[in-house]
């Protein structure tokens, strides 16, 4: 590790969390950059959706202290529409007059506008109304929902962004403003190139499951799991002469054929036969192939192939044990392993504390 020299980028930063499931994430990401989080637990909260990982290192504070607390804050983070807000005194009108120069992060399923601004919503609706349950699962079967709260999650990325641009303008201008997040537009903007897909082919992208819309794409079974192999998008082979120099070097029966014209043809690469012929082919060469071996082989030829990794995969990690992304910290006296930061400077000690 190199030697700390500077504190966190946003030590003396004050934020105040009074929210739900929506906040906890980003109350997370904004200790780990070095400033001091309080929760302030005025909501009742399901405790299914709150875990003790993104409490470590916070201070809470009891209601009666709120207006306190963000007398001395620079960034409030809520959740909920306006009706809620308005419930709780903590309106963005109001705090504007009260307190000018507080960055007020306002996270809710729908934004503070609209007819569905206080529409209530849970984890599955919101992944439904963004667009991500259309994309995830078999084709033939219903949708399938990401294990854990991941519009929250992906809510609160974007809401990170914000944050620390606000926080910036706070700094320079000495004026606080409304951060307006709405989680269904958080998870609209997190689906990779679908929307690119329709604007530019016309295309409206479904659920594919472990199957693929080309040849040389999707999942593959090896030794010990599962790898995912991106030989080619748009029908364009972009590392098809990697991938069949590979094969051809491990000797695999039928790789010569790849180097055919017809492999070259983005119409041939999406047709069923085509798809059906490299699977027979790659799985062959897969099957007896360990994920990691596949991985560190394609990375040589430049082929992209990852691993899917189980979570015992990631914590055994030669990269992230490296970079002690993973930290062992004090949860309710006991000790717990839990994910970094995922940032990292140096001279700079970031993280849990």
């Amino acid at each position: 590790m190199s030697e700390i020299t500077s504190e966190p980028p946003l030590t003396g930063v004050r934020v105040v969390h009074v929210g739900s499931h929506l906040g906890n994430y980003l109350a997370k990401l904004l200790m780990d950059l070095g400033a001091d989080v309080v929760r302030v637990d005025i909501l009742s909260v399901n405790p299914d959706q709150v875990s003790p990982f993104f409490r470590v290192g916070q201070r809470t504070a009891c209601p009666e202290r709120l207006e306190a607390e963000l007398a001395g804050a620079d960034l409030l983070i809520t959740s909920g529409g306006p009706a809620e807000l308005d419930r709780l005194g903590l309106t963005p009108g109001r705090l504007r007059e009260r307190f000018p120069r507080l960055v007020h992060v306002a996270l809710s399923p729908y934004g503070q506008d609209g007819p569905y601004a206080d529409r209530p919503a849970s984890d599955l609706t919101l992944l439904a109304a963004g667009g991500l349950l259309y994309l995830a699962g078999d084709p033939d079967r219903a949708p399938v929902r990401p294990v854990g709260e991941q519009s929250a999650i992906v809510t609160d990325l974007h809401a990170a962004v914000g944050a620390l641009i606000a926080l910036l303008v706070a700094e320079e201008s000495g004026a606080g403003q409304l951060v307006d997040v709405s989680a269904q537009e958080a998870v609209t903007h997190s689906l990779e190139n679908a929307a690119q897909y329709y604007d530019l082919e016309g295309v409206v992208r479904c659920r594919t499951g472990s199957t693929s819309a080309e040849a040389a794409n999707g999942l593959f079974e090896c030794a010990d799991g599962w790898v995912y192999l991106v030989a080619g998008i748009g029908g364009s082979p972009l590392g098809w002469p990697g991938l069949v120099e590979w094969l051809e070097a491990e000797g695999v029966d039928g790789a010569a054929a790849l180097r055919a014209e017809r492999w070259q043809d983005q119409r041939w690469r999406r047709t069923a036969p085509a798809i059906a012929e490299f699977r027979e082919l790659f799985q062959a060469f897969t099957r007896n192939r360990s994920k990691a071996d596949l991985y560190e082989d394609g990375q040589r030829h430049g082929v992209s192939l990852a691993p899917v990794s189980t979570p015992e995969d990631l914590l055994a990690n030669p990269q992230l044990r490296a970079r002690r992304f993973f930290r062992t910290v004090q949860v309710d006296e006991e000790p717990v392993v839990v994910p970094g930061p995922p940032y990292r400077f140096d001279g700079m000690a970031l993280g849990p504390r």
